[in-house]
């Protein structure tokens, strides 16, 4: 509206320059054809320049007009004449001065010094009258050069008749193109487009003055629409500004809920628990609300609470808020809203509600499978929520699908552990099963072996000593065998989960070495290397121990004798995940352990089945040593790489994940012990072997003398040792008992043959099991876990894992 009248005025000025150009070009192109015609100008490039700038300017023009604007025809026709004239000028001047050229060049030829006098002064006399045209061209002129022409024709020496005739060819055609040119060059400014040049321009300031006149017609009336607009924008902002605060706040709630999700989708389904109580803050601070709770209504009646900082719990925690659940699960809806102060919402809801101080009150049902398995709930007692929550409501039906799928997420993950724990105790009962005549005819070999030495030793002992000693050692060695053999049997029957206990590698695995040394020959060719710095790996220690064994025997047994073992403990931190020959680790912080060896190698074929059980290739081997390592290695979530080649020799790395600093113990500095046996031989022993490990033991085979002891000296002892014996009132009978007076580390003592279900060791408590015979290296680091400094300030853990079967 304001600025139409400034773009009238532009399109006219634009229309006047393109017409002054017009103007300009055409009168410098009549200029240049005057000089063209006085033969100043040599060639017609301006010409023509000139003649392209009027059709440049002249195209403008027509772009901008309308197909019936006459002014405009008037001026291309104007324009298209102009033009017409000047091509024909330039092909007659063009002729025009080529004669002219040639007239005065022959003229020249005859007026040499060799020519005849009178014929020379004819053709100089010619040659004057002809440059004279230029300047006067007069018929009278045209007659006289005519006649001089005829004269010169009819006198000509027949020498030079040649150049006579030419001159008087060229002379004749000057007489007859220069009247033409001079006609053409006369007319050309008679026809100059000046007259429909200005007639354009009228028109257009004509119509420039037409539209100008309805504009400020338009605008007086623009003017007054401009004021109720005005008005209304006034309006529509305060409304915008508003609802900008609104989406604004609502944006930034949606960020919240997503930044939530993600922290879900970002957790394992194992930390799923442990971050729920981190989401509820999330959303809830975001959402504005004083409290955020979920009810579990599957079986397990867990419950998770968040309050605003500074806020006490809801009243009647939880059984209050458990009475409102059948209403809740009555409900229509999965998603409730109530707002007590005007009633809104299900009226059996929201009397307890308003009772309890709550202003505001959101519900969301949680689903698994269509079942309802809870209820996450958010209240605000402060005040109601306001109004861009209002508008944001429908986000926490996403918050109710994010945690429901989170809980789905967990409850399928337990379920399929469960599922694998119970496929892999399947596995190994089925291939025990397949095994078990091999390992009966294994172990029959050994024991006719044994009988067969007991029979000669019995025989030669009275005559022969050193002979009956010979055969009593490889009765041992036999029977060393057997245990092994039944060992390892035991082993990978038992159930796969470990107690949650912790091991020392670099202390583990010295200890393991020193141990394989001393029943080597060469115990130079076991080379330990590097350290895990004091890195502490999930697992008991007995197993590892079993899995490090495992590894440098199958290492000596594979290279030649005196060859080289090499074990390497190194601590890597991994950056991003990475894919093992036999396993996959996430980033972190992780202890290695690497056995190599230059021995025989394996294939392809056979590094494929090396974990399966009871694959060997050794014809006295049992296929479970390998087996039971990498069960143990997958259980604490670990892995497996093997590198081998046939004749370049074998290298086995066993990677464990590294536990925190924070989460490390502490080594035991000596301490107490009660010790509770059936037999007072078998507690001495045991007196003597922990007396050995630098602690002060104190037996008792009476349990009621035991208890006395607890309840007379509660602060004696630092941990007590109790022999499983059902019949005599021992083992978990006493350790109830005993659990009851003094809160100190229990631990069980179990033979071979025994087994107790974990639930039972978690109801004492429990917090660990010693299997008998005892090994010192793994009763040491039993010890060191429950008598360290750390585990004597602090409250026992008596955790065990809810599948563990406890069995040797």
């Amino acid at each position: 509206m304001i600025n139409g009248k400034g773009e009238m005025d532009a399109a006219f000025g634009q229309t006047r320059r393109t017409v002054d150009a017009i103007a300009l070009a055409e009168s410098r192109m009549q200029h240049d054809v005057l000089r063209a015609r006085t033969g100043l100008l040599r060639n017609y490039d301006p010409i023509v320049a000139h003649l392209r700038e009027m059709q440049a300017a002249l195209s403008g023009l027509r772009a901008a007009s309308g197909p019936d604007d006459s002014e405009m025809r008037s001026l291309v026709e104007a324009i298209d004449r102009e033009a017409q004239m000047v091509e024909r000028f330039k092909t007659g001047n063009a002729l025009l001065q080529n004669s002219i050229a040639y007239f005065n060049s022959l003229s020249d030829r005859l007026s040499e010094p060799d020519i005849d006098p009178n014929l020379a002064r004819a053709v100089a006399a010619l040659q004057i009258r002809v440059a004279e045209l230029a300047r006067e061209s007069s018929p009278k002129r045209f007659d006289d050069i005519r006649a001089r022409l005829d004269v010169l024709a009819a006198g000509a020496p027949s020498d030079r008749g040649a150049d006579i005739t030419a001159i008087v060819l060229h002379g004749r055609q000057l007489l007859e193109l220069l009247p033409q040119v001079d006609t053409v060059t006369r007319s050309l400014p008679d026809s100059s487009s000046e007259a429909a040049r200005q007639a354009l321009l009228e028109a257009r300031r004509t119509l420039r003055d037409q539209r100008q006149a309805r504009a400020d017609g338009f605008r007086l009336a623009l003017y007054a629409a401009a004021l109720c607009l005005v008005a209304l924008v006034v309006r529509v902002g305060l409304l915008m500004r508003a609802g900008t605060l609104v989406l604004r706040r609502t944006i930034a709630f949606q960020s919240v809920v997503a930044q939530a999700a993600n922290h879900f989708s970002a957790s394992q389904p194992d930390e799923i628990a442990s971050r729920i109580v981190d989401v509820m803050a999330m959303v809830s601070t975001g959402a504005c609300t004083d409290h955020c709770y979920i009810l579990m209504l599957d079986g397990s009646d867990a419950v998770h609470l968040w309050n605003r900082a500074g806020l006490p719990e809801p009243r009647g925690w939880p059984l209050t808020q458990r009475a409102l659940v059948p209403d809740i699960i009555t409900a229509p809806e999965d998603y409730i809203f109530i707002e007590t102060s005007d009633e809104i919402g299900p009226p059996a809801l929201v009397r307890p509600l308003a009772e309890r101080g709550v202003a505001t009150f959101t519900c969301a049902r949680l689903r698994r499978g269509g079942q309802i398995v809870g209820v996450l709930c958010f209240e605000r007692t402060i005040s109601v929520l306001p109004p861009w929550m209002r508008h944001s409501r429908g986000l926490l039906r996403v918050v109710a699908e994010s945690f429901g799928a989170a809980l789905e997420r967990q409850h399928v993950w337990a379920e399929r552990r469960e599922i694998e724990a119970a496929l892999r105790r399947a596995q190994r009962l089925e291939a025990i099963g397949i095994f078990a005549s091999g390992v009966a005819h294994n172990i029959n070999n050994v024991l006719n072996v044994m009988l067969g030495h007991a029979e000669i030793a019995a025989d030669a002992l009275p005559v022969d000593p050193g002979r009956a000693t010979e055969h009593i050692g490889l009765l041992v060695q036999a029977g060393g065998r057997a245990h092994e053999i039944a060992g390892q049997i035991l082993d990978y029957g038992r159930r796969g989960c470990s107690s949650q206990n912790t091991s020392a590698v670099d202390a583990i695995v010295a200890e393991t070495v020193d141990v394989i040394r001393t029943s080597t020959a060469d115990p130079t060719a076991i080379r330990l290397t590097g350290t895990t710095d004091g890195a502490i790996v999930d697992g008991e220690p007995a197993q590892l121990q079993q899995v490090i064994h495992n590894l440098i025997r199958n290492a000596i047994q594979a290279s030649e004798p005196g060859a080289a073992v090499d074990v390497q403990l190194e601590r890597v931190q991994l950056p991003e995940r990475r894919a093992l020959s036999h396993g996959e680790l996430p980033s972190g912080a992780y202890a290695c352990i690497r056995v190599s060896d230059k021995g025989r190698g394996m294939d392809e074929a056979t590094r494929a089945r090396i974990f399966e059980p009871f694959f060997t290739t050794r014809p006295a081997g049992t296929g479970l040593g390998l087996a039971t390592a990498f069960e143990f290695v997958q259980e604490q979530a670990g892995a497996i790489d093997v590198r081998s080649a046939p004749g370049v020799g074998s290298a086995f790395e066993v990677w464990l994940a590294a536990r925190p600093a924070a989460e490390l113990g502490v080594s035991a500095a000596g301490g107490t012990v009660m010790i509770v046996g059936a037999a007072r031989s078998a507690v001495q022993e045991d007196e003597e072997t922990l007396a050995a490990l630098g602690y002060e033991p104190i037996g008792y085979t009476d349990p009621d003398a035991a208890l006395t002891a607890l309840r007379t000296e509660p602060k004696r002892f630092d941990l007590l040792i109790v022999e499983n014996h059902p019949s005599l009132s021992l083992g978990l009978a006493f350790a109830r008992r005993a659990a009851r007076i003094v809160d100190r580390p229990i631990v069980l003592s179990l033979s071979a043959a025994d087994t107790v279900r974990p639930e039972v060791l978690s109801a004492i408590p429990i917090v660990d099991v010693a299997h008998r015979p005892w090994r010192s290296s793994t009763l040491a680091l039993t010890l060191r876990r429950h008598l360290g400094s750390e585990a004597r300030s602090a409250p026992p853990q008596r955790k065990v894992a809810p599948d563990r079967v406890v069995a040797q």
